[in-house]
């Protein structure tokens, strides 16, 4: 293994000298690779110079590796620095710290300091903000040269630090927020000026060639980095026309560019480089088919060289080779460093491993075990997985609805302890969460069928493999979850007749029921009725049903659209139940109060009697003949049902006396109720109680009250009938409608 340490021997800045970029590499004398394990799962290479190569690990330490003994340093940084490679065999090393100023838009680089790694020694300090003429963002270097852009007023600059103290020197007039590229050789570099490359002759600070880049595609195509190339004879950048990846290119000094479509067509991200009359370069990101292994392809006859089966990072090294992060089948991850051979063509050796599991190159395969459906019934969470031929990879999961078009997006790195599963499969257990389609807010996830893309990553850096599918949510009927996504929907009638649904949804981050920001407010006329009720599902459509009785005393169905119409909120037309219902005074709905699975209805009379009606799920008749269950129920202000709230299995309900204390009668399951038992007074602060089924995902029923002025409250369920409901928690659910508290008339 090697040893890693950190760099601390004094210099000065005397010492700080340009190695020959050109040089002929310092001979390995070493029989095995390096061991570089900092650079599995995620590390990049940043520059590599005649005596070793700088990297930076998934978690930001940067390392220089000599190639003699494989010995490792830690380079020193803080939390705001950046560290830069100094380009083609420099073993210089930058480190810069960024600065980004409160309240201004302007990005900058403060001091820089740099590390001589062929000599050893603690880095000699320059301040680029002390000046006017040195001050900018410090974007790559060049050898000695830092290559600084001031982007506010369009200036590129040449700092160099050879000399011990920086001097500048300005390259040409005002450009359009430039900005210099990461290739860079030793007398010359590339600055990307929006539209054009400008190559730039680093010792007379002249630009010696402007080459004008395609256009980027416009929307919907995807945003993809364009690369940008160069060597001693050669400049290339990458562009992408016609939605293909195109290479372009261009012999210094000349003017015509030669364009060669690379593939692939789906917006994948590459590395690479020049190597003489050879271009190397691989597919990093996207899910190109096929698959584009790191290959090189000759810029004179086209003809091609695989070199490696993966790569994720390249840089130039010295001697006109190319240093590269990647995997091969042979010999498997680590860096290699690519260079010409005797016989003209491109080759690759291996000169450190990362000592990840060799996987060979077997490319990744789906092996099935997709859930065909997921239930979010009374759980918080349920297990999604999928099966690869190697668990040794990330995967990129996607669910969209095919109702609503919502989505749900995330990754899934097992390396980070969670993801892999004993039979092998990988996945997450979800939170039945999608984000809206158009204002990203989170919300629940409607029941239905949901396309599913699964991309997984294997960690050796092989191609990925995406497979795709279908799955089904499923949740049973809830009284007041008219959209089926399990979270619970209110319902407020706004003084002006309008219906507003107000949908929630349980923030695990505040612990606290929020109001989803879409609610839908575009059915009117409800001012018609005096007495709206959510009931659950009475009708057999296995929805959430409403009725509401009119001020002639008529109660009317109206029944939630049917669960496989999730994303069309309302209601069909109405249907009539009959006549002579002002007889009542209380109407509540929602409780299953007999066992059948259905929920039903109880209403309290003028003369204090409590009848039962039984739900039967037909539109045409919902309810059964009504029967007596009870009396002296004339003393309660407000009845409210509210599931088993009790933990006895059956419908509960809550009645509000006219002292305000709130009452808790368990079900027996056919349509009574056992003796009283008191919860609590005070509850004469509140206009509307309502049952709104599990509003925090525990599986138990909640309650939901409203003050007349506006407040709202949530008060969880415990399942204990001793004690039901948790201390109250404010929430925004129903505040106000239509931007107004005193908008709102009844909430149920």
């Amino acid at each position: 293994m090697a040893s890693v340490g950190v760099v601390l021997t004094a210099v000065t800045a005397a010492s700080v000298v340009v190695p020959n970029a050109f040089a002929a590499p310092v001979p390995v004398v070493r029989t095995a690779a390096a061991q570089v394990p900092f650079l599995a799962l995620g590390g990049k290479l940043l520059g590599a110079g005649t005596t070793g190569f700088l990297s930076e690990d998934a978690e930001g330490t940067a390392r220089w590796t000599r190639y003699a003994d494989g010995v490792s340093k830690v380079v020193a940084k803080g939390e705001s620095d950046e560290v830069f490679g100094s380009g083609a065999g420099s073993d210089l090393v930058v480190v810069g710290r960024v600065v980004a100023e409160a309240g201004d838009d302007e990005i900058y680089t403060s001091t820089v300091k740099v590390y001589d790694m062929a000599k050893g020694g603690a880095p000699v300090t320059f301040d680029l903000s002390a000046s006017p003429e040195t001050h900018g963002s410090l974007d790559a270097v060049a050898g000695s040269t830092l290559l600084v852009a001031e982007r506010r007023w369009g200036k590129l600059k040449l700092v160099d630090i050879a000399g011990g103290k920086p001097t500048a020197r300005r390259v040409g007039d005002a450009y359009y927020s430039p900005e210099w590229m990461p290739d860079t050789l030793s007398g010359a570099a590339v600055a990307r000026n929006y539209d054009e490359d400008l190559v730039v002759d680093l010792a007379g600070a002249r630009v010696e060639g402007r080459y004008a880049l395609a256009p980027e595609p416009g929307s919907p195509k995807p945003y993809v980095p364009r690369g940008s190339f160069l060597s001693p004879t050669r400049v290339a950048w990458t562009e992408r026309t016609d939605d293909k990846l195109v290479l372009a290119t261009a012999v210094r000094g000349q003017g015509e560019v030669a364009r060669t479509p690379l593939g692939p067509d789906d917006g994948a991200v590459i590395t690479g480089g020049l190597l003489g009359d050879w271009f190397a370069w691989g597919a990093t990101e996207g899910n190109a088919t096929p698959w584009h292994a790191f290959s090189a392809r000759s810029l004179k006859d086209g003809s091609t060289v695989k070199l490696l089966d993966h790569a994720t990072h390249a840089v130039h090294g010295p001697g006109g080779t190319l240093l590269v992060l990647g995997v091969t089948a042979a010999d498997g991850a680590g860096v290699y460093r690519v260079s010409v051979g005797a016989d003209g063509k491109p080759v690759a050796e291996l000169i450190a491993r990362t000592g990840e599991p060799n996987d060979g190159a077997e490319p990744l395969a789906y092996a099935g075990g997709a859930p065909a459906a997921v239930s979010l019934n009374g759980v918080p969470r349920a297990r999604l997985s999928w099966k690869f031929s190697t668990a040794r990879a990330d995967l990129t999961v996607e669910l969209r609805s095919r109702a609503t078009g919502e989505v749900f997006r995330t990754v899934v790195r097992p390396a980070s302890g969670s993801g892999a599963y004993p039979d092998g499969s990988l996945g997450l257990d979800w939170a039945g969460e999608v984000e809206d389609s158009f204002s990203t807010d989170t919300q629940a996830a409607p029941n239905g069928a949901y396309e599913w893309k699964v991309t997984a990553r294997p960690w050796n850096g092989m191609p990925s493999v995406t497979a795709t599918g279908t799955l089904t949510v499923n949740r049973a009927p809830k009284a007041h979850d008219v959209d089926h996504n399990g979270a619970p929907d209110l319902f407020a009638r706004g003084k002006d007749g309008r219906l507003h649904e107000i949908g929630t949804r349980w923030d695990d981050a505040s612990g606290r029921l929020v109001p989803v920001s879409n609610g839908y407010s575009g059915l009117s006329g409800w001012n018609v009725y005096d007495r709206i009720e959510s009931v659950g599902d009475v009708a057999g459509a296995n929805s959430a049903d409403l009725v509401a009785r009119d001020k002639d005393g008529v109660l009317w169905l109206h029944r939630g659209r049917a669960a496989d119409k999730p994303g069309q909120t309302g209601f069909d037309p109405r249907v009539r139940i009959g006549g002579g219902w002002n007889t009542y005074t209380e109407l509540t709905g929602g409780s299953d109060l007999n066992g059948d699975g259905r929920s039903d209805l109880v209403a309290v009379d003028k003369a204090g009697d409590l009848y039962f009606y039984a739900s039967t799920g037909d539109t045409a008749a919902p309810f059964a003949p009504r029967k007596k269950v009870g009396h002296g129920w004339g003393i309660y202000g407000q009845v409210t049902a509210t599931g088993d709230i009790g933990g006895a299995g059956a419908g509960d309900l809550v009645a509000r006396d006219k002292e305000g204390v709130l009452w808790l009668y368990l079900g027996r399951g056919d349509g009574t109720f056992a003796a009283r038992t008191r919860i609590g007074g005070g509850w004469n602060a509140y206009a509307d109680v309502v049952g709104i089924d599990d509003g925090n995902k525990d599986g138990r029923p909640d309650l939901y009250a409203r003050t007349a002025d506006g407040a709202a409250y949530f008060y969880a369920g415990t399942g204990d009938w001793k004690a039901p409901f948790r201390a109250r928690a404010a929430t925004e659910a129903g505040v106000e409608v239509d931007g107004s508290p005193e908008s709102v008339g009844q909430v149920s």
